[in-house]
């Protein structure tokens, strides 16, 4: 009988409501497959989740829990890789919670398809209650994944697993707040084969009413720069990253034509946001607003659609 591979889940703690944290950590200590190590990081927090944290790395020996000063995700992320054992790596986020057959399903599909290096699920939208608000879809093709990826990220990325080996050749720039994990899928896609399960494996934590406008306009900013970054890359005019480069791609980009689209997807996420909050009025004046940026056949099917008597809008 063969010896089932070594999977690491890998998770980035930062002062986490208890319940949250708890429904995560079981959720990865409850997996079908046996075969894992959970190492998780205390990004900084303050006695109630570092208690928290303490009490979970006691409950379970494949437990590993690391701490450091407030870094943020993307160091503590990078950090952790380093320190797993494995073939395979995991990611989980903190409020977020895998079904029970996730890491399984995952280990198989990487096992029969060797040429794939990173691989994702569809999810569920959950609110603040673990209500259901929407399912959420993915693509699963790799070609067609290589094509959208210019678009638009792909991947849930709470819900991915990597090949430790390619995970190790790329990591997460450090110097990202924003859109880190869009930036290194495009960077594995650019030059591996990706994919996606679309089963709802993961259950993705969300509070519409809580996003901020400037939040998400940062994050959309950031979202263009890399794909731009990804562009150049394709065309052998990028190398790797410097602040240099990552300027002069954002200041290619402060153009009043950039500037629209920047709206109009700032525009689009809030009406998503609001569409998922049950406020479809509101949602309706926020498409209106994103289609007068950025007119076109996409913009009217999402206000016809915010029409019918459906909650989300993709």
């Amino acid at each position: 009988m063969s010896v089932r591979p070594l999977v690491s889940v890998i998770m980035s703690v930062y002062n986490e409501r208890p319940d949250y944290l708890d429904l995560a950590v079981k959720s990865i200590l409850g997996q079908t497959y046996d075969n894992l190590e959970f190492l998780i990081m205390d990004d900084g927090s303050g006695p109630l989740t570092s208690a928290a944290l303490d009490a979970v790395a006691r409950s379970d020996p494949r437990i590993r829990l690391f701490r450091q000063e407030n870094s943020g995700l993307t160091v503590a992320l990078n950090y952790l890789i380093r320190q797993s054992q494995s073939v395979y790596v995991a990611r989980q986020d903190s409020d977020d919670i895998s079904d029970p057959e996730r890491i399984e399903r995952e280990v198989f599909f990487l096992g029969v398809h060797p040429e794939v290096m990173l691989l994702g699920t569809g999810c569920l939208l959950i609110d603040s209650q673990g209500k259901v608000l929407h399912r959420q879809r993915v693509k699963t093709r790799p070609r067609t994944l290589r094509r959208l990826m210019s678009h638009t990220n792909q991947f849930v990325h709470g819900s991915v697993m990597f090949r430790a080996k390619v995970f190790l050749e790329n990591m997460y720039y450090e110097e990202f707040r924003y859109a880190e994990d869009y930036d290194l899928f495009l960077r594995i896609a650019g030059r591996y084969s990706v994919a996606n399960i679309d089963l709802p494996l993961y259950r993705y934590r969300i509070n519409p009413e809580s996003i901020s406008v400037s939040k998400s306009r940062q994050q959309l900013l950031m979202g263009m720069i890399v794909r731009e970054a990804a562009r150049l890359r394709r065309q052998g005019a990028l190398v790797g990253w410097s602040q240099e480069g990552y300027e002069h791609i954002a200041n290619s980009l402060n153009t009043p034509s950039h500037s629209r689209l920047l709206e109009c997807s700032v525009l689009t996420a809030q009406g998503r946001n609001l569409l998922l909050a049950g406020k479809k009025a509101e949602a309706r004046q926020m498409f209106w607003r994103a289609f007068a940026f950025c007119p076109g056949l996409r913009g009217m099917w999402r206000l016809l659609r915010s029409l019918l008597p459906w909650r989300y809008v993709r």
